[in-house]
């Protein structure tokens, strides 16, 4: 499938540009090689950032948006109605958020809007001196020195904490929120206006300017600049997002807990279990996985667009197409067949396999890199 793929697109290239010969020297094949990588990818890449990164970060500025104003609305007139719709609208946010981490690449790494907005495990002593204080200013930075501090006492799953216990909604009744209600409002609003000034400038960096220059989906999709040079760096850009968040859910979200228990250090494990407050864990690690799916497939309701990798790969390596989309589907299942709570299950067998799946969803990811590479060299 490899060569008829390359005689097929170089003879086209090649005859409309007029210089396939069979004198062709080494500088001459290698124009024809990077016109095919902007030919065959530059749809792939542009479908990517269109129909992929674009609405999912335009759903994470509309959900941050309604959960800041959830949280205004429960602090107006606390009640445990309005609190079970503020946890549930922190669930909203939460997913846009937990499906964009195939790719923590560019604006939200650049710019420290990922640890802003889901910084794990929280300094839950500096949250505690917070709501003591009212010191909202410590959940600003302006530097790197301060933001490792502030980052720690803000975010995702600071208002987790503060909207949930024990998986359920906290109530007006909860003794943590009688004892200091104001305060725990105060600081409930600021991290949800926070979460959605954050959301809102990760969008603006990708659809307006980044760094004060051109919006970075165009540096994305239009490559040949110091960022990407060619459409190939920006296929493997979307590949090595898959690879870096396959390898953090199995390593990382669910082996740190796994191999903090095994070694005996069971309260570090407990701890080390990321959405423990809201019992969101298992959910939170699928739609990572859900993210590597979207990446490939090239669209967010897992049907493949015709201008994906998955589409591209089926036509030149269905073997290799079927067993990225085989391994997606095995990680996503075996995340969720972890018993409900993970941080009661953190030693399970099926917190094992799910480890393993997402190891053998990482290696697949790695096969899928070097395979498409080759078409391009």
């Amino acid at each position: 499938m490899k060569k008829n793929f390359f005689y097929v697109a170089a003879l086209a290239v090649g005859l409309s540009l007029g210089f396939v010969s069979c004198g062709d020297d080494d500088e001459e094949n290698n124009e024809v090689v990077e016109v095919l990588d902007m030919a065959v990818l530059n749809p792939i890449v542009n479908n990517y950032a269109d129909a992929v990164v674009m609405p999912t970060y335009k759903a994470l500025v509309e959900k941050n948006t309604a959960l800041y104003n959830a949280v205004n609305a429960l602090c107006e007139a606390p009640s445990d109605e309005l609190f079970a719709e503020a946890a549930e609208a922190w669930l909203d946010a939460r997913e846009p958020w937990e499906t964009s981490e195939a790719f923590l690449f560019g604006p939200v790494d650049a710019l420290g809007l990922d640890p802003n907005m889901d910084s794990w495990p929280l300094d839950q002593a500096g949250i505690e001196n917070i709501l003591k204080s009212g010191n909202w200013s410590a959940l600003e930075w302006n530097d790197d020195s301060e933001a490792e501090a502030a980052q720690g006492v803000r975010g995702f799953h600071t208002l987790e904490y503060l909207l949930w216990k024990d998986g359920q909604p906290r109530t007006v009744a909860d003794a943590d929120y009688v004892a200091n209600a104001s305060s725990w409002c105060n600081y409930m609003k600021a991290v949800a206006n926070l979460l959605k000034k954050d959301a809102e400038e990760l969008y603006a960096a990708w659809k307006e300017s980044y760094e004060g220059g051109d919006a970075y989906v165009n540096l994305f999709k239009n490559h040949g600049n110091s960022t990407y040079q060619t459409a190939l760096a920006c296929a493997e850009e979307i590949i090595d997002g898959c690879i870096t968040i396959a390898e953090e859910v199995g390593n990382a979200k669910i082996g740190d807990p796994y191999n903090l228990y095994v070694s005996g250090e069971k309260e570090a494990a407990l701890y080390a279990v990321e959405s423990w407050y809201s019992w969101h864990s298992r959910d939170d690690y699928t739609n990572n996985i859900y993210s590597i799916r979207n990446a490939y497939y090239g669209s967010l309701d897992g049907t493949v667009a015709n201008n994906s990798l998955a589409t591209f790969m089926k036509e030149n390596n269905a073997v290799l197409d079927a067993l990225v989309k085989a391994s997606i589907k095995t990680a996503e299942e075996a995340i969720q067949a972890i018993p409900q709570p993970f941080r009661n299950h953190i030693n399970s067998t099926e917190a094992e396999n799910a480890m393993d799946a997402c190891a053998a969803l990482a290696t697949t990811l790695e096969t899928l890199k070097a395979e498409l590479r080759s078409y391009f060299e």
